[in-house]
Parts: structure tokens; C-alpha cells; sequence
């Protein structure tokens, strides 16, 4: 499978966020958005090759996230960026943002399956995911296409929903495999057909926007019991989150991703040798 940086950076690189506006723009409407909530966040601008300034994010951090990073690209797209433990979870700012600032939003995930590279001892569960928004509501929010293929922890499933675009290989979809539906390579695709170099580092950077921002409360994070997004309220379930925060080396340790995989592949490789 194809990713970003061959998952060197992983799991920031996991899941990216893009919206088709200026850096600027993209950061004071998530700024607004912070602030509207409650959450103290500051900004400043920073300027550093890619993909170090990645590294302005750690700690990683589970929970809600507290660095947020906004990049200017080689084209008319932001791309975006969190600190969280799993991946940045792109889907709720870009969609949010996409529909107050009125412009297009698309995230992307390439994940490997490693559970079974690495004998259940470490590794994430793949998933591949092209989700593009709109700044209008459409039958679900503002999603106008999401293309998802995800191993549910005992079998890949496969699902494509809402309006097909142009640049889809919409025939691909009835593979007899699942794994053959949706690859990289297609999700790369369509990402260049909307002028989004994916797994291209060169397109990204340097100049950008760090936002921090601090939880309201110390101890274990609660989620709200409800949020409303465009005037539908959504309740999710309000379960105490334990928080930590990580070196990035730290949390691909414990996930074998990356340069970590490779360490331990290669114990695995010993402990088998005669």
C-alpha cells in the first residue's frame, strides 16, 4: 500500500485533511471554531521544511487534540494535519470548515493491514478512506462521496456512498475481492484529479499555521452528550477518557509502525532462525 512518507510519520500522516482555501483563512476559521467552544488556542505562524515540521506536533495525545497544524501546498489546497495518538482524524474540522467557509473538503487515509504482518503481537488494522464535502447540506450533512474500505477486525468491508465523481473507477467497485475495490493507487487518483498531490512529499509546505489549545478541564476527558452540526443534534455516548500524551517514536513502538515495523520484523526474523 501506498502512504505518505512510507508511514515514517505515521500515525500523523494516517488520515490528512485538505480544504480548498488559503492557509490563512483555514486557520482563522478553526481558530473562530476553537474559541466558539470554549477552548483557549493560540496560533502562530511557523515556517520549516517538510516533513520535519511534523515533529512541531508531539507529544502525540489521546482525546481531543491540542496541536493542530495547517499547511500551505503547491496548490489552491490547505492541507491538515493533528496531534492525535490514533491519526489526526481530520473528518469533523473539514467538514465543519468546508460548510461555514463555504469551500471544498477532502480527507484521506491510507492505512496498512499490519495486525497479521506482526502475529497479533502489534500493528493497526488497515483502512483506506476518501471522504469529499461540500459547502452545502446534502442528504447526510455535507458529505457529497465517501469511498471507505476497512478491516472491522475480522474481514475487510467495502462501502461507497453518496454521488459518484468523474474521476472515479467506479467499475473497480464490483471486484470479486474486496482488497481490489479501493487501493491507494485509485485514492491517490482521485486526490490528483482535485489538485491534491497525496503521497507526494515536495507538495507540501513550508509555511504554515500551529494551533495549540488546552482541554477545559484536568483529569479524564468526557465527551459533550451532544453536539449539533447544521442544526441537526447528534448525541454520542459519554464515557471517560483516560489521556496520554507520547513521543511519536513512542506511540510506533507500540503499534509497530514505521521505522519501528521494521525493528520488529527483523526480531521476529531472529527469534525464528534456527
Amino acid at each position: 500500500m501506498r502512504t505518505l512518507l512510507d508511514d515514517q510519520y505515521a500515525p500523523i500522516t494516517s488520515d490528512v485533511g485538505f480544504l480548498d482555501l488559503p492557509v490563512e483563512r483555514v486557520a482563522n476559521g478553526l481558530l473562530a471554531w476553537m474559541r466558539r467552544n470554549g477552548r483557549n488556542a493560540e496560533e502562530g505562524e511557523v515556517s520549516e521544511a517538510f516533513p520535519e515540521i511534523l515533529r512541531r506536533l508531539e507529544p502525540l495525545r489521546s482525546g481531543i487534540p491540542t496541536r493542530e497544524l495547517v499547511l500551505e501546498t503547491r496548490s489552491s489546497w490547505t492541507a491538515y494535519f493533528a496531534n492525535g495518538i490514533g491519526g489526526g482524524d481530520p473528518t469533523t474540522p473539514v467538514s465543519y470548515l468546508s460548510r461555514t467557509l463555504g469551500c471544498r473538503g477532502v480527507t484521506a487515509r491510507a492505512m496498512p493491514h499490519t495486525v497479521d504482518l506482526f502475529e497479533g503481537r502489534c500493528g493497526r488494522h488497515g483502512s483506506l478512506q476518501f471522504q469529499l464535502f461540500g459547502p452545502r447540506r446534502t442528504e447526510f450533512l455535507n458529505y457529497v462521496r465517501t469511498i471507505d474500505l476497512t478491516h472491522d477486525g475480522s474481514a475487510w468491508q467495502f462501502s461507497a456512498n453518496g454521488e459518484p465523481q468523474p474521476y472515479e473507477t467506479t467499475e473497480q467497485y464490483r471486484a470479486r475481492r474486496k482488497t481490489d475495490r479501493f487501493t491507494s493507487e485509485m485514492l491517490e487518483s482521485y486526490c490528483r484529479a482535485l489538485g491534491i498531490e497525496l503521497f507526494e512529499p515536495s507538495f507540501y509546505g513550508p509555511r504554515g499555521v500551529l494551533i495549540s489549545s488546552q482541554p477545559t478541564s484536568t483529569g479524564p476527558e468526557t465527551p459533550p452528550v451532544s453536539t449539533q452540526i447544521d442544526g441537526i443534534r447528534v448525541r454520542v455516548k459519554s464515557d471517560p477518557i483516560e489521556i496520554e500524551e507520547l513521543a511519536l517514536a513512542d506511540v510506533q513502538r507500540r503499534h509497530c509502525i514505521g521505522p519501528a515495523a521494521q525493528e520488529m520484523l527483523a526480531t521476529m526474523r531472529r527469534r525464528k532462525a534456527p
